[in-house]
């Protein structure tokens, strides 16, 4: 018997001694992401481009266009770090494009005065960067609780002073939403100057259950709306890179249901291989 509890103890102690905790594991998939990283431009001789995150420092994004003539002393620039969300590829071309693009003639009639709601924002670099344009009326970025709590808030907090209203920035707000859990209506989002006007994400969809969560979540928005208000229509501004399980049934459904407009990504700033930008527009019961 003894010998059995000693067994017995020597084996969980050896399993306590492998187990990591979740921010042990996220420390070591950054190391070893650096180190690939590192080997493949050893290997090809690649330059590092614009887009290229180092997982362990935070990510600068200049609030400037590539065009515009600010001078360096009235330069702002977002420093967004990465805990538990990482920035995907989608969400980085997202901020970028509204960065180069949110004032421009193609995206004024979805953005100009309206209110924003980003989904599963991650980080929050593509709500904050939307915000510091100054475009939109206001901007509400949102995700779980948890993510909240771990990366968004910290990030507005640390870009406070860059988002403020003296700046140029338009205000911004962050609340928990959870697709599939969060209830839709009225009341979701707050008084009558909050109700959104159009919907932002990125790189949302991950395999197909995540893909069909999202699907409802825009949805029951977009009708919440349209039910109450024939003639008005919420558009769902989408950037998506990676094509992971899901993404094209996802795509496929929402076109179903929605008048689809893809919009060019300018080459000035940088141009993420493979990304794309598609506005999904809810066809009005009043057409």
């Amino acid at each position: 018997t003894a010998t059995a509890t000693a067994t017995a103890t020597a084996t969980a102690a050896k399993q306590d001694a492998k187990r990591v905790t979740a921010a042990d594991f996220r420390v070591q998939l950054k190391t070893r992401a650096k180190r690939m990283e590192f080997k493949i431009r050893e290997r090809t001789g690649e330059k590092k481009k614009p887009w290229d995150l180092d997982l362990n420092e935070p990510y600068r994004l200049a609030l400037s266009s590539s065009t515009s003539s600010s001078s360096s002393t009235n330069a702002r620039e977002l420093v967004i770090t990465q805990s538990s969300a990482r920035i995907w590829d989608g969400g980085l071309q997202l901020a970028k494009f509204f960065v180069e693009m949110a004032s421009s003639e193609c995206c004024k009639p979805y953005l100009k005065d309206k209110v924003v709601l980003e989904l599963g924002c991650g980080s929050g670099i593509a709500g904050m960067a939307l915000a510091g344009t100054g475009v939109p009326a206001s901007v509400t970025i949102s995700d779980m609780p948890d993510v909240m709590k771990d990366d968004v808030l910290p990030n507005l907090k640390r870009n406070e002073a860059i988002l403020s209203l003296s700046r140029g920035s338009c205000p911004i707000h962050a609340m928990p939403l959870v697709w599939g859990q969060t209830e839709i209506d009225h009341k979701t989002f707050g008084g009558k100057e909050q109700q959104p006007q159009i919907i932002i994400g990125a790189d949302l969809v991950r395999n197909l259950e995540v893909g069909k969560l999202l699907l409802k979540a825009v949805k029951a928005i977009q009708a919440l709306y349209l039910n109450s208000e024939p003639s008005r229509v919420v558009p769902f501004f989408y950037c998506y890179g990676l094509n992971r399980h899901g993404l094209k049934w996802f795509l496929d459904e929402m076109r179903q249901s929605c008048d689809s407009t893809m919009l060019n990504i300018p080459e000035t700033g940088f141009k993420i291989p493979n990304c794309r930008i598609e506005v999904f527009t809810p066809r009005s019961s009043a057409a």
